[in-house]
């Protein structure tokens, strides 16, 4: 299968304090950024991006080591993912309040960037976001980045990483592929898929995890740091298929939206990346942030 070294990919590389990142800003009007979970690609988020840009200035960026941003050593914090998030709107020149989007652990980011730029802050929503009453570590963090980054080095030495790429992202993402995607897109999946930075900061990210919940929890019991007055809602993805773990995800969620004071909505049918099984419904409860007037029936 051909690399596509030579097709120029959608939006720019920017650099964005120490890091040079791959960032689309696309529409014009109201600020939405979207911002996606562990090892998250830009492309997860193009149907539902697509349905925002008529009157929204839709943002979205690859963390570093994600789809086509460089690499870095720093494991990540919810500070340092929300100060991203800042910098990344200042590098666009989009200096006033945006509503940001958070999914799965990027939920810890959006919620970190509220809490710690609350002037910078229209409206939050997070999308099957994590959630955690009292986190706890079994294991010491240092061990487990060596092991980590050990283990990525031998997927991708060993072959493994190139052979099972895409076939990992299929069994991870049960949504299928964006509706508008070229066989460019597709392309790219096939190649970052295999990247071995890819493995690695997909890795390290997991096992920041636990740090990074505690370092949320923190935030939530500061007076420093309340959230500040902004529309939020949790939206929960749920397949239709009623079994005991989707009642006990409904209720950590619907629990996670009466803590932070926020709506609660259920998508579905929608497996865990709801930004592609239900785009254009995601994309309705986006805009209700960002047009706080508007009823529609989702």
């Amino acid at each position: 299968m051909p690399e596509l070294f030579h097709v120029k990919p959608p939006g720019e590389i920017l650099q964005v304090d120490e890091s040079r990142l791959h960032v689309l800003a696309e529409g014009d009007g109201p600020v939405v950024v979207l911002c996606g979970g562990l090892a998250g690609n830009w492309f997860d988020w193009d149907d539902c991006a697509r349905h925002l840009q008529s009157d929204h200035t839709v943002v979205r960026f690859d963390r570093p080591g994600f789809g086509l941003s460089e690499p870095s050593s720093d494991v990540p914090t919810v500070r340092g993912e929300a100060q991203r998030i800042r910098d990344v709107l200042d590098a666009l020149g989009l200096s006033g309040p945006a509503v940001v989007v958070g999914h799965s652990i990027a939920g810890f980011y959006v919620e970190g960037f509220a809490r710690l730029f609350p002037e910078r802050s229209a409206g939050m929503l997070l999308l099957d976001s994590s959630a955690e009453k009292e986190p706890k570590r079994l294991f010491p963090r240092d061990l487990l980045l060596i092991a980590s980054r050990a283990a990525a080095a031998s997927f991708s030495t060993t072959g493994l990483q190139r052979l099972l790429g895409t076939t990992t992202r299929k069994i991870l993402n049960q949504s299928v592929p964006p509706s508008g995607s070229s066989e460019a897109t597709l392309e790219w999946v096939r190649k970052i898929y295999r990247e071995p930075h890819y493995l690695e900061a997909a890795m390290i990210e997991y096992v920041a995890y636990t740090d990074m919940a505690l370092e949320l929890t923190a935030l939530r019991r500061s007076s420093k740091h309340p959230l500040p007055d902004i529309d939020l809602s949790v939206v929960a993805a749920h397949t239709g298929h009623t079994t005991p773990w989707s009642i006990a995800w409904m209720a950590k969620q619907q629990k996670l939206a009466t803590y932070l004071g926020g709506s609660f909505h259920v998508l579905r049918p929608a497996h865990h990346h709801a930004m592609i099984d239900q785009p254009e419904e995601l994309a309705n409860l986006i805009r209700r942030l960002t047009q706080p007037n508007r009823r529609d029936d989702t």
